[in-house]
């Protein structure tokens, strides 16, 4: 985002689309959604080089050696569902419990025995190998160095869960409060830069409650203070959509039926 001399944001979105306004209003909810990462050092040079986090085509995995790593819904059921795609299919949790639907667990306890499945507990996945692709994991079993195992494989498929993110808004110079954007809530819900706005649950202030019925709030105080710094010499006249009336979808205006003025003798 760019703030220009007449006081005009400019807001350049990832594909280069500019869209100018004189006020930004921020209502990303809790942001952005991305994948929890495993800490291990060479991750990102397998990305999309044989380390993914999520299942966007099954078919790219027919005849190949995946292993997934997790322990909750999308853990289980991806290994169930690719047990007849892929040529083999590694499960590793650092538990031999999972949190998951009863039912998934006892399909994996099934397919485990009939040998569809290799699961791996409690283990978790300490190295990634390979030299311009993934070609094999280190997977390491009840935290001791002394029983690792190499398993070679195309595929590996880290699912656990997804963690909310402000993403390129925590860039724009707005101050920032655990991964929330800080605004006045005692006026309009600005930030601290004037005409940005943000409401909603992207928002935090004194006693925030991450409700709809805030955020609707939130969200009409913000229009009041956008139309004044707006139209500065205007004066805006608030009245109830009863008295006013509402625009329908088909442009027709709708009212309430007037009250009848008649005196009483």
């Amino acid at each position: 985002i760019e703030k220009l001399e007449d006081g005009t944001f400019v807001v350049t979105t990832n594909e280069g689309v500019q869209h100018c306004a004189p006020i930004v209003a921020i209502a990303g909810g809790l942001g952005s959604f991305e994948p929890r990462k495993p800490q291990l050092d060479t991750l990102e040079k397998y990305e999309n080089k044989g380390v993914a986090y999520m299942v966007k085509d099954p078919e790219m995995y027919r005849d190949k050696r995946v292993l997934i790593a997790g322990g909750g819904d999308s853990a289980l059921d991806w290994s169930i569902f690719l047990a007849d795609i892929a040529s083999e299919v590694t499960l590793v949790h650092r538990r031999n419990e999972f949190r998951g639907a009863l039912d998934s667990v006892e399909k994996v306890q099934e397919l485990k025995n009939l040998g569809k499945i290799r699961l791996i507990t409690p283990a978790e996945v300490v190295q990634l190998e390979g030299k311009d692709t993934l070609e094999g994991v280190l997977v390491r079993r009840n935290s001791d160095p002394q029983e690792d195992i190499r398993v070679e494989l195309d595929a590996f498929i880290p699912l656990f869960g997804l963690s909310p993110k402000l993403g390129p808004i925590a860039n724009w110079g707005l101050e920032i409060e655990k991964n929330a954007i800080k605004v006045d809530n005692t006026l309009d819900y600005q930030t601290n830069i004037p005409g940005i706005y943000a409401i909603g649950d992207v928002n935090t202030y004194p006693g925030k409650l991450k409700l709809i019925l805030c955020g609707f709030h939130e969200a009409t105080l913000m229009c009041q203070s956008a139309y004044q710094r707006i139209h500065p010499n205007k004066r805006y006249v608030m009245k109830y959509t009863t008295v006013g009336g509402v625009t329908g979808f088909d442009g027709s205006k709708k009212e309430a039926p007037k009250a009848v003025v008649k005196a009483i003798d």
